[in-house]
């Protein structure tokens, strides 16, 4: 019989795995002969909700979602939204810049939270915390390291700021 310790450190595994897994997902596209580069299937938080759809991989969904979450940050920010680095739809074609920008945002935003939340649900605090903390710096060299990365660092280091700057003037 398994032990709590045993389990903490199986959903920690499975979670940095799927964070780890999450982080290149979106760009399977690339090598599918049957999707564009951007597709909205792969860069959406579509994948990870398809894995909530069996309850033994929600754990591994939790990371998906926090990699997906990461990389499509970065990928809001590239050098011009047009062409390439525009989300397309399969049958439809690409959604132009705007859209795109939108897509891609939300989609990041949704996958962080939900990736987030169901970390924080995933383990006692301590450990769920740690797995965010954990997955925290995944994506600082993630995004040190990859186009667009570097704006949503500084916009991360931003909100850090003024929420520590708002936490010390009460």
């Amino acid at each position: 019989m398994r032990d709590a310790g045993d389990h903490r450190g199986r959903t920690v595994a499975l979670v940095l795995g799927g964070f780890a897994a999450g982080l290149a997902l979106p760009d399977v596209d690339q090598v599918l002969p049957f999707l564009a580069h951007r597709s909205a299937l792969t860069h959406s938080l579509l994948p990870a909700l398809l894995l909530l759809l069996h309850p033994e991989r929600g754990r591994i969904a939790c990371g998906v979602a926090l990699g997906i979450g990461v990389h499509l940050a970065a990928d809001s920010f590239p050098n011009a939204m047009t062409g390439y680095a525009t989300v397309k739809l399969p049958f439809a074609g690409s959604l132009g810049a705007l859209w795109s920008y939108v897509w891609l945002g939300a989609n990041a935003l949704a996958a962080l939270l939900l990736g987030g939340m169901m970390a924080l649900r995933a383990l006692p605090q301590p450990w769920g915390r740690a797995i965010l903390a954990a997955v925290a710096a995944g994506s600082v060299l993630y995004l040190a390291t990859t186009d667009g990365g570097w704006p949503v660092l500084a916009i991360i280091a931003s909100l850090g700021g003024i929420g520590w700057y708002r936490r010390r003037a009460q």
